[in-house]
């Protein structure tokens, strides 16, 4: 009998470390995947979970979006039959796998938790869609979140907050912390601000462009420079844009990057800058936080309420214009001191976030569980992939 079952789409990298994390730790469980990728975009045997800690299962072997529905329902029934799990962790609520997962937690009478990223700002929200949410979360025992927003959603859903608990996102520490030796600020007297991520039309990076050219124009010749790390559909248009505004000379783009080499991309800028109109989370802040770096982050990410302070950085509306400029341009006039002293600040705060004290709370959680909490093992388990 396996302790606890995890129901989730796809393999994926910062998952995979909690996985692991919480294997560690000697926790009992199985992962159910329901497919290998998305998109194509993520390999099953990318980080090979059959050669980890963790147990794991497959149901269909490509990418999520060809899996027929059908089939995700009928393997994660067959599959919580097989091991009659004493705790289910159902990462998410909108596919087909999670209410069937639900559905067989009702009838067994095992305790439900989910893992929930979602925040009330995402997208436009519709009310039956919303009633059925409203449904999905009185059959849950215990609801894991990401942070304060994801919290505030729940509840106006009608959560009670006695059954939330703050599991926080995970990032992959060790590849991204960096010492206060390894960090200079304004390097040859210029400021560098950081983007990463996709160039597409939801990370409102023509916006950004507009910001940051009429920041430039109030700045000695030079003295600033923005850079755009990854590769997406509005590339062309994005360099056409820079020469219009006539920034061309100080905007960097350099396309994409392997997560191993980030950080030192990170090291080398002194603010991180996120414009998204809507970002579920948000992990490349936390990347930015341990490399030490002030952020500016859109109020529509839900990592702000938790990540950015007076301490760590500024917020905007991804609206308002001027705010993105009044935040950029108290990045870009700040003392290389302050840099720092924010550097530390959202060093000690990215710390907070590490696939171990993700572990630490989610086990934490499960302990509370009633009759459950009596079965969470604390031997750790054989690794293998199971070929069911």
């Amino acid at each position: 009998m396996s302790r606890l079952a995890i129901v989730h789409n796809i393999p994926i990298h910062y998952k995979h470390l909690l996985f692991s994390a919480l294997a560690d730790r000697g926790l009992d469980f199985t992962v159910l995947f329901m497919a290998t990728g998305s998109h194509g975009a993520v390999a099953f045997d990318s980080f090979n979970p059959a050669g980890e800690l963790y147990r794991c299962r497959v149901g269909f072997n490509g990418r999520y979006e060809r899996a027929p529905a059908r089939t995700r329902a009928a393997f994660v029934w067959k599959n919580l039959n097989s091991l009659s799990p004493e705790v289910l962790i159902i990462s998410g609520y909108y596919a087909i796998e999670c209410w069937v997962a639900l559905l067989w937690a009702k009838l067994h009478k095992v305790p439900v938790v989910m893992w929930f990223e979602s925040n009330e700002f995402d997208s436009p929200r519709h009310w039956p869609k919303e009633t059925l949410k409203r449904v999905f979360l009185k059959g849950l025992d215990q609801v894991h979140v990401y942070g304060t927003s994801n919290g505030n959603y729940l509840k106006k859903l009608g959560l009670p907050e006695s059954r939330l608990l703050l599991k926080r996102a995970v990032v992959n520490a060790s590849l991204f912390r960096t010492g206060r030796e390894n960090r200079t600020y304004r390097r040859e007297g210029v400021t560098r601000l950081l983007y990463v991520g996709r160039l597409a039309p939801e990370k409102n990076l023509g916006f950004l462009l507009r910001a940051f050219a009429n920041v430039h124009a109030k700045r000695p010749a030079g003295s600033t420079r923005l850079v755009l790390v990854g590769a997406g559909p509005l590339e062309g248009e994005l360099k056409g844009k820079c020469a219009e505004l006539g920034i061309e000379k100080f905007v960097d783009f350099l396309g994409h990057r392997p997560q191993i080499s980030l950080a030192e991309v990170f090291r080398s800028c002194d603010a991180f800058v996120l414009p998204s109109l809507s970002e579920t989370w948000g992990l490349v802040v936390n990347e930015a936080l341990l490399c030490r770096m002030p952020i500016i982050v859109s109020r529509q990410c839900g990592c702000a309420a938790d990540l950015v302070t007076p301490e760590t950085g500024w917020t905007f509306s991804p609206w308002s214009q001027s705010e993105l400029e009044t935040a950029i341009f108290k990045a870009v006039t700040s003392s290389s001191e302050r840099l720092a002293a924010m550097g530390d600040a959202g060093f000690e705060l990215g710390l907070e976030y590490t696939p171990e004290k993700g572990a630490d709370r989610i086990i934490h959680g499960l302990s509370k569980l009633k009759p459950a909490c009596k079965t969470i093992s604390r031997t750790p388990t054989t690794a293998r992939q199971d070929s069911r």
